[in-house]
């Protein structure tokens, strides 16, 4: 069986100075709501700092749409303040506690299925940490135990002290994984599997680059469709930017247009990259893609592209061939 879909709330709610929200009322989420559960996907991945500069509107705009009463399964990860553009300590037993507490309010349940460590704490021991999450555990305020962003060294580190200890466990992971970034396969995946560990993965399109829209709009000479987006302008995102927007990766994503555009029937490049990942990576039962989208029609799209089946034998070699090319740039190699 492949992944399932997941989908990614971040893009719930509102922010200053931003461009890109669009289920930003409860009647909108509700709108939303219903899209989602005609489309049978019923897992919500949400976070105390969503939306990134307004924290808890997303949760507050859940609970507003009554989407657990709705039968939605919400996730939800621990709250990280920032100071001077840098995490402050937040996995400490009075973080964890707090931020679990105030997300169960918002979003009127008593338990999360799955409360995540949204990143490592650099400025609380690990020990602290991994104690405060079991105590969460025992008091019944989740099902599952997730960390995110993690590497493979620190997870390791994390299992060791649960096994010590006998504390609970992580059993999903969340990290980004898609068809030019492909790095947790060599270290992280084989950790996860040992342990029985779930692995879902955000930013299935690169962030969108794997659409082909950045690199239509360098090679047309008009950036004008990028302004306003995560990759230009005000509103840009710098990993984004520094990871994807290389020439290795602009010549992995011509040369997969062209196979994508020869094939009977063509496909686009946002197909065959959702159903590589679907049912040609190392995805398998249990694991999760999470996915966003800025209106219903790009849901469904995005989700019907993902459930046409397997590609073609050349096609999924021609996507599988990305990574190669794209790891010949510095981008491609950090991912």
């Amino acid at each position: 069986m492949p992944p399932h879909l997941v989908f990614g709330a971040g893009g719930i709610g509102t922010t200053a100075n931003s461009f890109t929200f669009t289920w930003d009322t409860p009647e909108k989420v509700s709108e939303l709501l219903n899209v989602l559960k005609k489309l049978d996907i019923l897992e919500l991945d949400s976070a105390a700092i969503y939306p990134p500069g307004n924290p808890w509107n997303t949760e507050t705009l859940l609970g507003q749409s009554r989407a657990a009463e709705k039968g939605f399964i919400i996730d939800s990860k621990v709250f990280v303040k920032w100071e001077a553009d840098k995490p402050q300590p937040s996995l400490d037993e009075n973080g964890i506690s707090s931020s679990a507490a105030r997300t169960l309010e918002l979003i009127g349940a008593d338990k999360l299925r799955t409360l995540y460590a949204h990143m490592p704490d650099k400025n609380t021991p690990l020990e602290e940490t991994v104690l405060a999450f079991h105590k969460q555990f025992v008091a019944g305020k989740f099902d599952r135990l997730g960390l995110s962003n993690y590497d493979a060294a620190e997870l390791a580190k994390y299992l060791a002290i649960c096994e010590a200890n006998n504390y609970v466990k992580p059993s999903v992971y969340q990290g980004c994984y898609n068809a030019v970034t492909r790095k947790p396969e060599e270290e992280l995946v084989p950790l996860l599997r040992r342990h029985n560990i779930a692995y879902y993965v955000f930013s299935p399109l690169a962030g969108g680059f794997l659409t082909g829209k950045v690199t239509q709009a360098i090679d047309s000479g008009d950036e004008s469709a990028l302004a306003r987006t995560r990759w230009r302008g005000e509103s840009a995102f710098p990993l984004y930017v520094s990871d994807f927007d290389t020439p290795a990766m602009h010549d992995a994503i011509r040369k997969l247009r062209a196979v994508c555009e020869a094939a009977s029937p063509p496909v686009t490049l946002q197909e065959a990259s959702m159903r590589w990942l679907m049912h040609h990576s190392v995805l398998r039962d249990g694991d999760g893609i999470v996915f966003g989208a800025k209106t219903v029609q790009q849901i469904e799209s995005n989700v019907q592209e993902a459930r046409r089946g397997p590609l073609s034998p050349e096609l999924a070699e021609a996507v599988d061939g990305l990574y190669e090319i794209a790891s010949r740039g510095a981008g491609g190699a950090k991912m």
